[in-house]
């Protein structure tokens, strides 16, 4: 039963409390139960696509946020929800058309100008992409996700100036974070991401390692969220080993490789690290 209660209401914030903390099966069985109750709940259908969405089921999530946009054409963050979903599921163009109307409706929605400047980057117009995310940036303030990926953009782009420009201030608003919550993993995994984009291997390793310390011993499955980057310890490993194996240390990737494989037996990279030797 529901902390408050055996009804919808409870369950959906028991699912909010437990997905706020990385449990997200916990919170899936929550928000299920809600539904459940209340077949008509529609932010409880949202929050169930979204949990999926974190735990790397795309199309699961997708499948769900297409009902609660159906049924709630107006509802703005299940439709931005929505085209994160189409993101990573693969489908661009479905991606950019939920985006672009809700760009269409509210030109100061920073977060679908985002949206859309990530559809350009997945289709290889890094200048467009870069274009977007500035764009972002202004109407947004230093946010981490629009700087990471302008800076992501940019060095594609050849454009070298701009890149670090980016990528040291997203690496600023990511240190600011770390001083707030020195003893969460989030924001360490994150520098790592920068570093690693950088090619600053080395300290890429160091950042890595701390998000890999921090990470919740008795929760090994637990999702970590932060600026809209999702990642598992799983995540962290596999970084571990790509740098490894990027600065020739095979013997330590191929270790690394090994230990996500004992966890995750279907895990690709975890197989092609631990054959390295």
């Amino acid at each position: 039963m529901a902390f408050g209660g055996e009804n919808a209401e409870s369950y959906y914030d028991d699912g909010l409390t437990a997905a706020k903390k990385g449990e997200l099966r916990k919170a899936i069985e929550c928000f299920e139960r809600a539904i459940k109750l209340d077949s008509s709940y529609a932010v409880a259908y949202h929050q169930l696509g979204k949990c999926y969405m974190r735990m790397g089921q795309a199309q699961r999530a997708v499948d769900i946020l297409m009902q609660v946009v159906r049924k709630r054409p107006n509802l703005g963050p299940a439709r931005l929800d929505l085209g994160i979903a189409l993101l990573a599921a693969g489908n661009t163009r479905g991606a950019r058309k939920e985006f672009e109307q809700l760009y269409g409706l509210d030109p100061s929605n920073t977060r679908a100008l985002l949206g859309l400047a990530q559809c350009s980057f997945n289709e290889g117009d890094w200048a467009t992409a870069l274009i977007q995310a500035r764009n972002a940036l202004s109407g947004g303030g230093s946010n981490f996700s629009a700087l990471y990926l302008a800076g992501r953009a940019a060095k594609l782009a050849g454009d070298e100036v701009t890149a670090q420009e980016c990528l040291g201030n997203a690496e600023r608003v990511l240190q600011k974070s770390i001083e707030i919550q020195p003893d969460q993993p989030e924001s360490h995994f994150l520098r790592g991401e920068v570093c690693f984009v950088r090619n600053e291997l080395a300290s890429a390793l160091e950042h890595y390692r701390a998000a890999d310390d921090r990470t919740d011993g008795k929760s090994p499955d637990k999702v970590y969220t932060a600026f809209g980057e999702n990642f598992t310890q799983l995540d962290i490993w596999a970084k571990l080993g790509l740098c490894y194996q990027r600065l020739g240390k095979l013997d330590r990737a191929s270790e690394m490789g090994k230990r996500i494989l004992s966890r995750d037996q279907n895990h690709k990279l975890g197989h092609a690290l631990s054959e390295l030797s």
